[in-house]
Order: C-alpha cells, then structure tokens, then sequence
C-alpha cells in the first residue's frame, strides 16, 4: 500500500511539471549574417534610348528653289547597304523652311509678306531606287487662283529626318509636327546634318 502511494504521488508531480508554463528567457543575441548567394541571371537588354538619336538623321538642302513644275526633288545617291536598309524601316518626315518657319508637310507653306505674300500646299513622295534616295516635293494647290500651273517658290532649307520605325512609333505625333521638337526628342544637334543634292530630273517611283 505504501508503494503504491508513492508511485501515485510521483506521477501526480511529473503532471504537475508538465502543465506549469515556466517564465520564458531573454532572445539571445542576433547572430552573424550568413555569406551572401550568388548573383542570380541578367536581365533581358532594355530598348534602345532616343536620347542620342537613335539611329535618326537629318538631311538639309540648303536654300534652293522649286524646278519648272513647281517642285523639287532631293537625296543623295550611292547609298551603302546599311543605309539602304535604314532608310527602307524607317519613317520620313519632311519640314520646309520659309519665314524662318519650318512648316512640317504634307500642309500648308507661306511665302512673302505684305503685297507678295503667298501660300502652297505642298506634299512629297520618297523611295529608293538604284541605289539613290529621293524625296520629292510637289504642289497640290496654291494662292495664286489666277495661275493654271504650280508657281515658282524658293525655300531657305528643305529638312528630312529619317528615324527608324521603332523609335518613331513611340514617339508623340504632335511632337513630329514641329521640327525643333522632333529634333529636341530625338536629342540630334546640327553638326550632325548632312547635305543632300537637287536632282534636275524626276525619278522613278516604285
């Protein structure tokens, strides 16, 4: 009978001692960090900027006037393959200047002022052929409602800027509209024109 009250009262203890909760202890101190991993995979390249042009150009022709049709063709000839290749993808945008103005086309050209003033629309066409880039320049009406034939204009520059597809399909029409914008986004300065020459005869069109 003893023992058996001595095993009752040792087993009522060990319960005792598991179900007491006791004070939980301090947190040790934070360890040392662990050695770092490795470096995970680059990334995919991101898309070319349009802060340095991008490929983008500008041709000028300088001061020149229209041709006895009342147009005017420019380009340059000779083109190497890159060339024919960037020009081919990418998107042409035409600015005359008169009035100190770069007025964007296909529009609206002003010319003169007071007694001599006058106006055109003009539009162009470009392409390559044998190796020649052109772009030419034509009127489709004018001011001057007397006149049967397109009427002899002069321009302070013609100005093309070629921009590859890509870069023009992210960029704002209403920016395209002005060339000082254009030029502006496309971060191109104009130490970077090149010349083109007028042609005196009119090229085939493909």
């Amino acid at each position: 009978m003893f023992k058996r009250l001595l095993l009752f009262a040792w087993i009522g203890s060990m319960t005792l001692l598991i179900g007491c909760e006791g004070k939980q202890g301090e947190v040790g101190p934070k360890g040392d960090p662990g050695v770092a991993g490795p470096a995970g995979p680059a990334g995919p390249a991101g898309e070319d900027g349009t802060g340095s042009g991008g490929g983008a150009i500008i041709l000028s022709s300088g001061a020149v006037k229209t041709d006895t049709s009342g147009g005017f063709v420019t380009g340059f000839n000779d083109l190497t393959p890159a060339e024919d290749s960037l020009f081919q993808s990418s998107a042409i945008l035409v600015y005359i200047k008169s009035q100190d103005v770069y007025w964007p086309l296909p529009g609206l050209v002003l010319f003169g002022s007071g007694a001599t003033a006058a106006g055109s629309e003009f539009t162009f066409v470009h392409g390559i052929q044998n190796k020649t880039f052109f772009v030419e320049l034509f009127q489709r009406g004018w001011s001057e409602e007397k006149l049967t034939s397109a009427p002899d204009r002069s321009f302070q520059d013609v100005r093309v800027v070629i921009i590859p597809g890509i870069i023009a399909g992210r960029m704002d029409a209403e920016i395209l509209k002005s060339y000082e914008k254009t030029i502006a986004a496309l971060g191109l300065t104009e130490d970077k024109t090149r010349l083109t020459k007028a042609f005196k005869f009119k090229l085939p069109k493909k």
